[in-house]
């Protein structure tokens, strides 16, 4: 819609394993001064108060699947947020086991400390969330000026699901860790902005157990170049971790450049993109 300026900000932009430079799986897309969190990893609260978000302000949650380096920092937002006076009721999307997760690894989980902070003063309301459960590809939620939309996509045998915004004629696509599959090129068509996982080289992926369940250079280049997307950002970056090249993720950005007429880039912790419309 006119008037709604959107911002993307990577919160985290690494994988699996401690990276010092880079925190686990965490984004915000910030609609007109509303901010959606997508997933949650190593570091997430720590990085998103430091680029401006915090925790209590943020009232919109989206998790991809339940491998632990997406939600892992779960507990520490809603922990952080109860404790911090939140004045509005959290809303936590995401796959089946959300809930379960939500409920056992946080509530009752944290039971103590959630009852200590409400006898000195804390607001029980401030605890409080509403869950709902994707169970398929479509539309997740919408507003006045957005729609939220899923794509559920095999990655390593979980509920999994991909994220679509679209904001007037604005679109930003952000992948979770994902096989490569057709559908995601639709989903992505046109995409102002595409952020996907690329986990490392085919041939490092193609050594590893769970190579099979991530993106590479040739499936990401497919993927924008089929979508037409015009703005890809690179995250998740596994192999950084398992390589001593340090410009690795460079080489897999320039590798995708050759392929493809929209602009590519290495993600990193406090990338912002900010589109006027």
């Amino acid at each position: 819609m006119p008037g709604t300026d959107v911002a993307f900000i990577m919160v985290g932009s690494g994988g699996v394993r401690v990276n010092p430079r880079r925190g686990g799986t965490s984004q915000i897309v910030d609609i007109g001064g509303r901010p959606f969190l997508i997933d949650c990893g190593r570091l997430a609260v720590h990085n998103m108060v430091n680029f401006g978000y915090p925790v209590e302000n943020i009232n919109d949650v989206l998790i991809s699947h339940l491998h632990f380096d997406h939600v892992c920092d779960l507990s520490d937002f809603a922990i952080l947020s109860f404790n911090n006076r939140r004045p509005k009721k959290l809303k936590v999307y995401g796959p089946e086991g959300t809930d379960r997760f939500m409920e056992l690894g946080i509530r009752q989980a944290y039971q103590q400390d959630i009852q200590s902070r409400i006898r000195s003063g804390k607001s029980p309301a401030s605890m409080d969330w509403d869950v709902k459960e994707i169970n398929e590809s479509g539309v997740v939620t919408e507003g006045d000026d957005f729609i939220i939309s899923s794509l559920q996509t095999a990655h390593g045998g979980l509920p999994n699901f991909n994220y679509r915004f679209d904001v007037g004629n604005l679109r930003i696509v952000i992948t979770s860790d994902t096989e490569p599959d057709d559908a995601l090129v639709d989903f992505s068509e046109s995409a102002d902005l595409l952020v996907c996982e690329c986990s490392g080289t085919k041939q490092f992926l193609e050594t590893q157990g769970w190579g099979t369940w991530h993106m590479n250079p040739q499936s990401v280049a497919d993927l924008a170049s089929r979508s037409g997307a015009k703005q890809v950002v690179l995250k998740h970056l596994v192999i950084e971790n398992f390589s001593d090249d340090a410009d690795v993720s460079e080489k897999m950005a320039e590798e995708i450049r050759q392929d493809i007429k929209g602009e590519v880039q290495v993600g990193y912790d406090g990338l912002r993109i900010v589109f006027h419309s």
